[in-house]
């Protein structure tokens, strides 16, 4: 995949701008990291994450996340503590206007 790419804790993270206003999400487990139950709940996870880091975003990129064996058995937690970490060291957050009144 093009663009910038960040890794961190079991978790890497491709990224690029797209054309559109949303994010477009896309989460791959190996099968060499466990079997497909294990595999399956991860990505759930992993996706579950993402919506409560992202959920007021207005900003369009594309997310690749890429499980790797460190992430594998960690629990929700942990999963979304490296998820916002990723996320903010890649400055996608929407940062708030400062110095601006309404």
């Amino acid at each position: 995949m093009k663009g910038k790419r960040l890794s961190l804790d079991g978790l890497s993270l491709f990224y690029n701008r797209n054309t559109t206003d949303n994010f477009r999400v896309g989460i791959s487990v190996s099968k060499k990291l466990a079997n497909a139950v294990k595999r399956n709940r991860l990505r759930r996870q992993i996706r579950e994450c993402v919506k409560r880091v992202l959920e007021n975003e207005t900003q369009g990129y594309d997310l690749m996340f890429v499980a790797r064996q460190g992430l594998c058995d960690a629990d929700f937690k942990q999963i979304l503590h490296t998820v916002e970490a990723v996320l903010i060291r890649t400055a996608l957050r929407n940062k708030k206007s400062e110095g601006t009144t309404t």
